[in-house]
């Protein structure tokens, strides 16, 4: 058996194909962007600037905007009625007792008693997201912009500034633009390439910005390997059994030490410490999404008819609305229950025509709901999932000619529910 110097066996078994063949027990990550990253060591010949623009504690800073009673106390995002949840994210009031993401709910209450926990409306924050890169676009071409998470994105501005002093000004005027469109306060990184980007807005939160330049690569160097993109609990574990504590550790070492740890991978992650990311903004591809689902377990098991037609009701709306903001139409839909005695019932059927109007859907739902085994007392309704596919571009244009519908104004009203969430207005639905 390999001494404990040799880490890598302590992360491997033996398969029982034989004496030498080994099997990884912990997983191998995609790093960030590894495809572009290239073979240079050296970076890119011209300089270039990079601009990483992260929100401060997004949803709870977008809940709390919302809901002037919230502000200025501790709040998380993610929580259900009866503190069932886990803690998306969680506000500066909250952070200072110690309430991280990824606890339980219940877990943060212990932090913090006075913690409170509101429901996380996702679209609202997609649709904040895409109104800020809307306007970044009148000031960067759109090769230049890259989204990377609901509450990251990424800038090149190599083409509109000549110097870190042009930079920093662009950079606080992109801060004052989200300030001025939404209310919102982000915190900015300025650096020669996207990881140290990255990494730098990291610095001086809430609201600030901070600038790595190339000969600022010891303000990286000091600090713990877990802070660099890509590196996560485990994988420090296993950096830290090597003997690398600290990203210039890591920039250090050799490249056959981190290719016989980690693979090439590991070649990767030495580059990135080392400021040699030579990635460039990446383009999403644009695919025909195939379907959306949806689906919520409740807290509390239901089994009147008003309660189930009202979640119906509610989930039907999210998808519809999930369809009109990515301009897309439905053929296909499905609806799922599953009781609280672990049974559950599914229908499908196609619609007659393409959709993605509320009403029509409800009453599809509402249809095949008739034909499921109606809960009661003794056996509750505990999930309730919404499924809709053969997905196309809504072209404005419908098929169904027998049905006169009245138009409602979705995309205002869709507006109203993105600001200030689901219940804020909803239309009547009937048969």
């Amino acid at each position: 058996m390999e001494g404990p110097g040799k880490i890598s066996s302590s992360f491997f078994h033996r398969s029982g194909r034989g004496p030498h063949k080994r099997v990884r027990l912990m997983p191998m990550y995609s790093f960030p962007h590894h495809k572009d990253v290239g073979n240079r060591l050296g970076g890119f010949p011209e300089r270039r600037y990079f601009i990483h623009l992260d929100f401060d504690a997004f949803f709870a800073q977008v809940e709390q905007r919302d809901n002037p009673k919230l502000r200025g106390k501790p709040i998380c995002v993610g929580g259900a009625p009866g503190y069932k949840g886990i803690v998306m994210t969680s506000s500066y009031e909250a952070r200072k007792f110690g309430v991280k993401t990824g606890m339980s709910v219940y877990e943060a209450l212990q932090y913090c008693p006075d913690l409170i926990s509101v429901p996380c409306y996702g679209q609202k924050y997609e649709c904040i997201m895409q109104n800020v890169l809307s306007e970044f676009r009148k000031h960067l071409p759109e090769d230049c912009i890259e989204q990377y998470s609901v509450d990251e994105c990424f800038l090149e501005v190599t083409d509109v500034v000549n110097d870190y002093f042009q930079a920093a000004k662009f950079a606080w005027k992109i801060k004052q633009i989200v300030k001025e469109l939404e209310h919102l306060t982000v915190t900015l990184g300025v650096s020669f390439n996207k990881t140290y980007a990255k990494m730098a807005s990291k610095f001086n939160k809430p609201d600030g910005l901070t600038i790595l330049r190339e000969e600022n690569r010891a303000d990286i160097y000091a600090l713990p390997a877990v802070k660099m993109w890509g590196i996560g609990k485990r994988i420090e574990r296993r950096l830290n059994h090597m003997g690398l504590y600290t990203i210039g550790d890591v920039a250090n070492s050799t490249i056959n030490t981190m290719h016989k740890e980690f693979g090439i991978n590991g070649v990767i992650l030495r580059k990135l410490a080392r400021g040699e990311d030579t990635s460039s903004i990446s383009q999403k591809v644009d695919y025909q999404q195939k379907n959306i689902n949806h689906n919520h377990t409740l807290h509390d098991a239901i089994f009147t008819n008003p309660e189930i037609e009202n979640e119906i009701r509610r989930m039907i709306e999210y998808v519809s609305r999930k369809l009109r903001f990515k301009g897309l139409v439905t053929r296909y839909f499905i609806l799922t229950i599953r009781y609280d005695d672990l049974g559950y019932m599914s229908e499908k059927i196609r619609l007659m025509s393409y959709t993605n109007d509320e009403r029509e859907l409800f009453n599809t739902a509402m249809h095949l709901y008739k034909k499921f085994p109606e809960p009661d007392i003794h056996r509750k309704a505990r999930m309730f999932g919404i499924s809709v596919f053969d997905l196309r571009r809504d072209y404005g244009v419908t098929l169904d000619l027998f049905r006169k519908w009245l138009r409602f104004p979705f995309k205002e009203m869709d507006i109203l529910k993105e600001r200030y969430g689901e219940k804020i207005i909803r239309i009547g639905v009937t048969g």
